[in-house]
């Protein structure tokens, strides 16, 4: 999705009240993001460009977005700055669920990202949802973090986001699926609990496997997706 696709009226009031704030992108303040945000109509998608802190850890609690296009990653840190990526939130899903007055973790934009505020509460029903994908992702990432090897890791995060942003790859073989990659290794590594070097040995051998390929850094595409569920699983060794 490229910034010119978005309404003008939209991307003006964000950017410029962002700019008539005195932030640049990468330094936005949560206060200047939830402002502009404001301004934009309930029915409309805002538009923030990429490294946006959307809200902190620990300020008052957030409203709720959709994610209409883009990438939010959601993630807690230690107060040395150690920082766990609790999850990479793609379109359709929620971001700034949680219970109590304060928020329980922080947001970002990973990509130019369009969030749609949740103006009115959510039903009964959307909200059970929600928070059954919210716990059904958290206990997938105990079970990934506690017991999968490096390169189970890195193929089910893979899987994950293809199934997120993933379309089909064209000029390869049936059931190839590609998408952008809006987390850079060093995101990767924070939410997979790995270095950063680990994480590109694993993207090495996947690719040496047959089972992916990657001309770029942001751009991945999954040749053997039942393949590559299966090392996910830990079912078939990644030689």
């Amino acid at each position: 999705m490229h910034f010119d696709a978005c309404p003008v009226a939209i991307r003006m009031s964000v950017m410029l009240s962002m700019l008539a704030d005195g932030e640049a992108h990468k330094a936005s303040s949560p206060a200047v993001v939830r402002n502009a945000l404001q301004r934009v109509r309930s029915e409309d998608h805002a538009l923030l460009p990429p490294r946006t802190t959307v809200f902190l850890e620990g300020f008052s609690r957030s409203p709720q977005y959709r994610v209409v296009d883009g990438c939010v990653a959601t993630s807690q840190t230690l107060s040395d700055g150690r920082r766990q990526i609790i999850d990479l939130v793609g379109p359709g899903r929620l971001v700034g669920l949680g219970l109590g007055d304060r928020n329980r973790y922080s947001a970002e934009t990973l990509g130019l990202t369009r969030l749609e505020p949740i103006a009115e509460p959510l039903s009964h029903g959307d909200l059970e949802t929600a928070l059954n994908e919210m716990l059904a992702r958290s206990q997938a990432l105990t079970m990934l973090l506690g017991r999968k090897t490096a390169p189970e890791r890195v193929a089910s995060a893979l899987l994950d986001l293809a199934g997120q942003f993933g379309r089909p790859a064209r000029q390869q073989k049936r059931g190839a699926v590609t998408f952008h990659l809006f987390p850079t290794r060093t995101d990767l590594a924070d939410w997979l609990g790995l270095t950063v070097e680990t994480v590109s040995r694993c993207f090495t051998r996947l690719k040496k496997a047959g089972l992916i390929d990657f001309q770029h850094s942001d751009r991945v595409t999954l040749l053997e997706p039942l393949h590559l569920a299966r090392v996910a699983s830990g079912d078939r060794p990644l030689s």
